[in-house]
């Protein structure tokens, strides 16, 4: 019996020489067959709607069976395995009542059979099938084996269930691709895929093929021009300040621009069907490979010089791919390893319709960007290789955070028309502009807005909230290349203060660490979330934060309507040290002949020892804030950008419910104003839940607010009541979900894609 490690580590060692998902599949089939001695190996996928397993790859069965041999769950013995998620070993298959004899795969001479679920985190992949002709079950070391190598593999044979690739080699496959991630922002939109690439290094460049070898070459051709005119100008304005053997090099790098294996290499890889950026790393790796085999010191230290040539002339590549918008009006899904609000703000907004993300989760900065302009989103897809399909249709349901690639004609038409009835429905809401969000039986809740993501805080007003609940300061921290000064801060704050003057306006101190980085301020720490970020860096970075509330203080003098909100507070200490901050701001203020008053300050509760400490804290501030999204993940020990474990985030969790009640209460005893923020105030069933505890005050992306407001003004808070009781009793977020749906049900909104009623039907 060969050892299981070192069976997978020849495996894993063959597979990652392998690019073609078939040619992974049969190495596997092929390798397991050899080692366990047996007749027939064969490995059996979930289709994409996972409501069959359809024949992969095989050894020892009818090759043409591979693709056609479709069964349902719990068909055959394959299909109780995928539905039981447990093995089978049998002596005599074809004697077993599950059996289903498909003759087209020629199994009839095999008789014992072993299968194993093939599983990736808790979800289904396919089966491992092994089949011999003695008529005798498998041994219990064989089914070990098994099991292990199949536990292993599972994660690999997910790779290519997700992305899809291994349809496309069988016969009928789907014309089009289906990859699904995590819900970022929800909403449903369709256009043409746009890449947007993030700074790449040549090292970084991955294989990728194109349909439009003709552009790819021009793309090469104008990059390479634009290259050599920047040397030339350069090398000609700076050439009699420069000594001669610095402009030697300009002159090397021009003979190496010119050389034609240079552009005689690259052409003729492009015209294999690679794109410019790979057929130009397979080039300048070759070229640097030549010189740095050289005996000859200088000709090896020429390879850095062509590297180096290869950045410049992949910069432009780049460079020219982004300002290329063939058709100005032409709507766009943009796509990418992660989208930044630079990327986002380089575009018409008009024009994007979706985005989608290779990594980041439901609570990433571009998720709550998207959220905030109400674009559909998805996080975190895998096996989706954007650069594989530039310029494709593509649809983005961030309902369901699933996208399409491609799609037929009929399904483009459906969705189009979701569209349309979406974008009816918001027209319509603008009459709930400026009335109020309280429940028919007179439960008045105040909607605020989250801002501070873009440079225009007004959407929050043209939707209808009632303040802004939470500005996120970090942003203008995050679009700097340094740290802003007090000047430039004051006149950010005093805008938004002024546009939403008399309302009121909760401004949250700089809050960088986990997730959100400054460019020009580096934090490399194990465990961000846990580490030096919010309020613990502001206080070790003191004149940060005195600049900050000096001119937040500023801002305060001319409106009149700041309220100052302090981020992850653990300790007493912390919220007092800021108060006193504050304090001292403000007399060295008034000494400059600045009419200052102190505004309110308050605190988030995110972290669990602030809900615990409440009592403590309560002298220190005026009114609280609960940061749904972080306690979430303290509370539950969820990394949210985790792809392994986000999808156990679920602010439903029983544990928030209990959470949520106590810090209610107590605020409610210390006479503490409360309100909420985080996408929790934007989940139409969590607003269900929070209604019924008695929150009245919810902060959310302004794009949301009317219907969450329509959602209310539906509502009778007392129906929710023997809801919220038997909800304490629930022992998870599905059953507290499916206690609450009904409701959403009876108002036709829909609790699984989080969608509004229709549009046509009265609310």
């Amino acid at each position: 019996m060969p050892h299981p490690l070192a069976t997978l580590t020849v495996l894993v060692e063959q597979i990652a020489r392998t690019q073609d998902p078939t040619a992974i599949m049969e190495t596997i089939v092929q390798r397991l067959g050899e080692l366990l001695d047996v007749e027939v190996c064969s490995i059996y996928l979930c289709t994409p709607e996972r409501d069959a397993l359809i024949l992969a790859a095989t050894r020892g069965l009818s090759s043409s069976a591979v693709g056609n041999v479709r069964l349902a769950m719990n068909e055959g013995l394959v299909g109780h395995i995928a539905a039981t998620l447990s093995a089978v070993n049998l002596a005599d298959a074809p004697s077993d009542d599950r059996f289903v004899y498909i003759p087209e795969t020629h199994e009839m001479p095999y008789h014992c059979f072993l299968g194993v679920p093939l599983l990736h985190l808790r979800k289904l992949v396919g089966v491992m099938v092994i089949q011999g002709h003695q008529r005798e079950p498998f041994s219990d070391e064989d089914e070990a084996f098994l099991i292990t190598v199949a536990s292993q593999l599972g994660s690999t044979l997910y790779q290519l269930h997700r992305d899809g690739k291994w349809m496309s080699k069988l016969p009928d496959s789907s014309p089009y691709r289906h990859y699904t991630g995590i819900k970022g922002a929800p909403g449903v939109g369709q256009g043409r895929l746009w890449l947007i690439h993030p700074h790449l290094s040549l090292a970084d460049v991955k294989e990728s093929m194109t349909s439009n070898p003709a552009q790819q070459k021009s793309d090469f051709s104008d990059a390479l021009a634009a290259v050599l005119e920047e040397l030339e100008s350069g090398s000609g304005r700076l050439g009699q300040h420069l000594p001669a053997d610095v402009r030697a090099l300009f002159h090397v790098y021009e003979l190496m621009l010119q050389s034609p294996e240079l552009s005689q290499g690259v052409i003729r890889l492009i015209d294999g069907g690679a794109t410019a950026e790979w057929a130009l790393k397979q080039t300048i790796d070759e070229m640097a490979s030549a010189f740095e085999q050289s005996s000859d010191p200088y000709m090896q230290a020429r390879s850095e010089d062509i590297r180096n040539i290869g950045q410049r002339i992949l910069n432009q590549i780049l460079e020219r791919d982004q300002q290329v918008l063939e058709a100005p009006d032409e709507e766009l899904i943009l796509a990418g390893e992660l989208i930044s609000i630079a990327d986002l703000a380089s575009f018409p907004q008009e024009r994007i319709r979706g985005l989608v993300c290779t990594s980041g989760s439901t609570l990433s900065h571009t998720a709550i960007v998207a959220n905030a302009l109400g674009i559909p989103a998805i996080m975190g897809i895998e096996g989706l290789e954007p650069e594989l399909h530039r310029g494709a249709r593509i649809i983005v349901d961030g309902n369901r955070a699933e996208c399409i690639v491609n799609p037929p004609q009929a399904l483009m038409k459906e969705y189009k028309r979701m569209i349309d009835q979406e974008q009816r429905f918001m027209r319509d809401l603008d009459r709930l502009r400026d009335m109020p969000a309280q429940t028919q039986d007179g439960m008045r809740v105040k909607l605020m807005t989250n801002t501070g993501l873009l440079a225009d805080a007004t959407p929050g007003l043209q939707r209808g909230a009632e303040g802004v609940g939470l500005y996120r300061s970090e942003i203008p921290f995050m679009v700097h290349d340094s740290f802003p000064t007090e000047q430039e801060q004051y006149r950010i704050y005093s805008k938004v203060l002024k546009a939403y003057a008399p309302r009121p306006v909760s401004m949250r101190t700089l809050d960088i660490g986990g997730d959100k980085q400054l460019p020009y301020f580096e934090i490399n720490e194990s465990n961000p979330y846990l580490g030096w970020r919010g309020i613990r860096f502001t206080l070790d970075n003191t004149q940060l934060l005195v600049s900050q509330i000096r001119a937040m203080l500023r801002a305060h003098a001319e409106h009149g309507n700041l309220k100052i909100l302090v981020p992850m507070i653990s300790r007493v200490d912390e919220i007092k040290t800021v108060r006193e901050l504050v304090e001292k701001a403000a007399d060295a203020l008034k000494r400059d002949g600045l009419d200052v008053t102190i505004p309110e300050i308050g605190m988030m509760i995110e972290v669990p020892s602030a809900m615990l400490l409440l009592p403590k804290l309560a002298p220190y501030i005026d009114f609280v804030s609960v940061g749904s999204n972080d306690l979430t993940q303290y509370l539950l020990a969820v990394d949210r950008n985790n792809p392994r474990v986000s999808n156990l985030f679920d602010n439903m969790h029983p544990a928030m419910l209990v959470a949520l009640e106590q810090i209610l209460e107590q605020s409610r005893h210390l006479g503490l104003p409360i309100s909420l923020c985080g996408e929790m105030a934007s989940d139409p069933v969590a607003v269900l839940m929070l209604v019924a505890l008695g929150y009245d005050c919810l902060s959310l992306s302004a794009y949301n607010i009317p219907k969450i407001k329509l959602l209310i003004r539906s509502l009778n808070r007392s129906d929710l009541l023997p809801l919220l009781e038997q909800a304490r009793q629930c022992s998870d977020e599905t059953q507290i979900r499916a206690l609450f749906s009904p409701i959403l049900e009876k108002l036709d909104w829909s609790t699984d894609l989080r969608q509004p009623p229709d549009a046509n039907k009265p609310a």
